[in-house]
């Protein structure tokens, strides 16, 4: 049972407090050996792609393939725009998006905790995004997913987008 907490306290806690303690949350998890650091990444990012797949990007259950292209394609930053590229077999997706450049010229990572300034791009996370691309196009396509893909992105290859291919199972 929570607590009845005024507004003005609520909203102080989800702009100051919860942002702080993440912080510090993931300065933790750096200094975990590299299994246990990658499986408590794992866990936070596949809460996130669930968030993203229930409506917290505006990715609506139930999309069709058309209604989830002109989203994809239309959605401002940092959620969007994207490029989908299908191959002619239709079991290949190629998902691309133009990264926000930050304040240093940089190109900057699409996750939430990065755009909001929590902590510094992590490699590790890049799979998530191609997971979400994968959970996206599934629900989109009906089609099951033979695997995801990180091409590029600015963590993992200084890329200045976040291109994730996404096969799907014959």
């Amino acid at each position: 049972m929570a607590l009845e907490i005024p507004d003005d306290i609520k909203d102080s806690v989800y702009r100051a407090w919860m942002p702080a303690l993440m912080t510090t949350v993931f300065e933790a998890i750096k200094e975990l050996p590299a299994k246990q650091r990658k499986a408590i990444l794992t866990k936070i990012c596949l809460t996130c792609e669930d968030l993203a797949m229930a409506g917290a990007l505006g990715i609506q259950p139930g999309m069709n393939w058309n209604d989830y292209v002109k989203f994809v394609k239309e959605a401002p930053a940092p959620i969007g725009p994207w490029t989908i590229k299908r191959s002619k077999s239709g079991e290949v997706y190629d998902l691309t998006y133009d990264a926000t450049i930050g304040e240093d010229g940089k190109p900057m990572c699409h996750c939430p905790f990065v755009l909001l300034g929590i902590r510094e791009a992590l490699p590790e996370c890049c799979d998530s995004g191609a997971r979400l691309s994968g959970k996206m196009i599934a629900a989109a396509t009906k089609k099951r997913i033979a695997k995801t893909e990180v091409i590029d992105s600015p963590a993992r290859t200084g890329c200045a987008v976040c291109h994730y291919r996404v096969c799907t199972k014959k």
